[in-house]
């Protein structure tokens, strides 16, 4: 499973790593305030910590140096003050030292193994899933060459429409999240499964009438620019084929584009396709690697900002390569359109994104240099397969740096691990190109609730090449907006890990005497929230749910439980699956004789 983070497939259309990019109305996309400077550390070191989408300072977040408490010095975590920063000041602090960052409601951040006297964080905010409004309708100007007076001759005629990207989706390419949920159309009196986004005008086979006279595009509310790409291809296309195949099948001929403002679900999304697509770009592609699956586009940079505008896919072409067929390669051709009238300012740049087939790993090359209408690029400097490995709360990695294809050096790492039942990115870090590790820290009792212990989380890396328009990378001295201002190359993977707590070689636990209950997040809450709390040693545990009055409605756990983390929800539901109304209610946690309680709001 893949969740969007930044250039992994996972995101989403998550943010990860602070790192997470303007609404798609910005003409150049850049991160909010974040980087390293300063340095090296030498007994000092201040950071400060800000929102990720307005970069305004997070005053009482928590920062923490190392690895757990106590190390590599006393004191080394601490809670922001009004201006979003904090001071540490040891005769023992010098670098490379990990930096983490936390606050209620934000996902972790960890910056590793970072030399720099001066770190500005930015936390992305734990967000429910985003409503998506249906955005349509029509699609007019399409050339149908299948008229009544043509019937009979096996091809139709359609468009596929398509939001723009940005850099970050474009680098997470997928192409199944590129199309719409399926619907089912009759075609001579067969069903077919098609896109949403598709839109096939009226037009007629064997005397029968075809049409799908709408597309639909389910889109959050934001800014967009939407484009329409018509073509022609065989009825027989349709049978019983991936939509991979689908979309490799299409003759590309016409394109347009719209600005839309999407608030609510609307039918004021029409297009007119009228703008040509002619095979301009060929891509010759090597060292592809075997049992892999390669889709080479030709991006229309729409804004022309080698990269950072709005990126409109304008051509579309595959090449497969088998199992048992070593590295292999091909040439294709690709479509653009001319650069006039609503494409007046539009670049041009290559992208190529290989999906390795039954496995999770891809690798991606985007060409950010601009090129004329016309142009053929060799690509073939690709990185070597990524590998993820987990034992004993450590994260590791491979290098992927390709001797042999040429590829440029590793500039950073960076990765997210997200809640496997509910999706929500919970930690993210970022790491030197020459860091092949990383172990989340031990959170010391009154740090916001981290990852916990026995829990399934979802891991996606990345390791990435910042090779556009950069000659030296610093990660002791960088903005974080450089990441997607100069990125060309990456290998990602991603799996699954059950998280177990590092093991400090002390008991992290023996700073608290009792239990500890941290509180629940969110809260108020609808429909559920997290409580969690803190054993300091294997205990027989309770933890209830009472009403304002003083009524037991739910027991959450009843039993023994080991020491460390802990983590349990509730979802407003009684002992009976009955739905709680609005209001007070009142945790209540016991464990080993001591108990300890705190309040939650339900609201409806």
């Amino acid at each position: 499973m893949r969740t969007c983070t930044m250039f992994v497939c996972s995101c989403v259309a998550v943010a990860v790593l602070g790192l997470s990019i303007a609404g798609t109305a910005d003409a150049l996309r850049t991160d909010p305030m974040g980087g390293t400077g300063g340095g090296p550390i030498d007994g000092e070191l201040q950071v400060t910590v800000v929102y990720e989408d307005t970069a305004n300072p997070i005053s009482g977040a928590f920062v923490m140096l190392g690895d757990y408490e106590g190390s590599p010095f006393a004191g080394n975590w601490g809670l922001t003050d009004a201006a979003g920063q904090i001071a540490f000041t040891d005769g023992s602090l010098t670098g490379p030292v990990n930096v983490t960052a936390g606050a209620d409601g934000h996902t972790f951040f960890t910056l590793v193994d970072v030399d720099a006297s001066e770190v500005v964080l930015s936390l992305s905010p734990i967000a429910a899933r985003e409503i998506e409004y249906q955005v349509g309708d029509y699609v007019s100007g399409i050339d149908v060459d299948n008229g009544f007076a043509h019937f009979g001759d096996g091809y139709l005629d359609l468009a596929f429409v398509l939001p723009a990207l940005d850099i970050d989706d474009l680098m997470s390419f997928d192409m199944e999240a590129l199309t719409g949920p399926m619907e089912t159309i009759e075609i001579m009196g067969d069903e077919y499964e098609v896109p949403s986004n598709m839109f096939i005008p009226q037009q007629w086979e064997m005397l029968v009438e075809i049409k799908k006279d709408h597309y639909y595009l389910y889109l959050s509310p934001d800014e967009y620019v939407i484009g329409a790409l018509s073509g022609r291809m065989s009825v027989d296309s349709l049978s019983g084929g991936e939509m991979d195949d689908l979309l490799n099948e299409l003759d590309w001929r016409e394109t347009d584009i719209i600005d839309v403002t999407i608030t609510g679900d609307t039918n004021e999304a029409d297009l007119n396709v009228d703008a040509n697509l002619d095979e301009t770009v060929t891509l010759n592609v090597s060292n592809l690697p075997e049992d892999s699956s390669s889709w080479c586009v030709s991006i229309g940079d729409l804004d022309g900002l080698n990269g950072l505008g709005n990126l409109l896919i304008l051509g579309l072409g595959s090449l497969d390569c088998p199992a048992g067929s070593g590295d292999c390669g091909g040439s294709v051709s690709l479509t653009t359109t001319a650069a006039t009238g609503e494409f007046a300012d539009v670049g041009y740049h290559s992208f190529v994104s290989v999906s390795l087939n039954d496995t999770e790993d891809m690798l991606v090359i985007m060409g950010r240099d601009d090129h004329p209408q016309t142009y053929t690029e060799d690509i073939s400097d690709f990185f070597e397969l990524l590998d993820l490995a987990y034992a004993d709360a450590e994260f590791s990695w491979n290098d992927v740096m390709s001797i042999p294809n040429g590829s440029p050096d590793v500039d950073v790492q960076f990765g997210s691990l997200s809640d496997v039942e509910t999706e929500e990115d919970c930690w993210d870090y970022l790491a030197p190109g020459t860091t092949q590790g990383f172990t989340p820290p031990v959170l010391p009792v009154g740090a916001p609730i981290g990852l916990v212990a026995g829990a399934t989380y979802a891991w996606d890396h990345v390791s990435s090449a910042l090779a556009y328009d950069l000659t030296d990378f610093d990660f002791d001295d960088f903005d974080f907006e450089d990441v997607l201002a100069h990125c060309s190359h990456a290998a990602m993977d991603d799996t699954e890990i059950v998280y177990e707590s590092a093991d400090t070689g002390v008991d992290d636990w023996s700073v608290a005497d009792a239990a500890v209950l941290r509180g629940n997040f969110p809260n108020p809450f609808n429909p559920s929230t997290r409580i969690a709390f803190d054993l300091p040693r294997a205990a027989d545990v309770t933890l209830e749910v009472y009403s304002i009055g003083g009524r037991r409605v739910a027991t959450l756990v009843d039993g023994a439980m080991t020491s460390g983390p802990h983590d349990v929800s509730w979802y407003g539901l009684d002992d009976e699956g009955h739905a709680m109304s609005s209001g007070v209610y009142f945790i209540r946690l016991e464990a080993d004789g001591e108990t300890a309680s705190g309040k939650m709001v339900l609201l409806k």
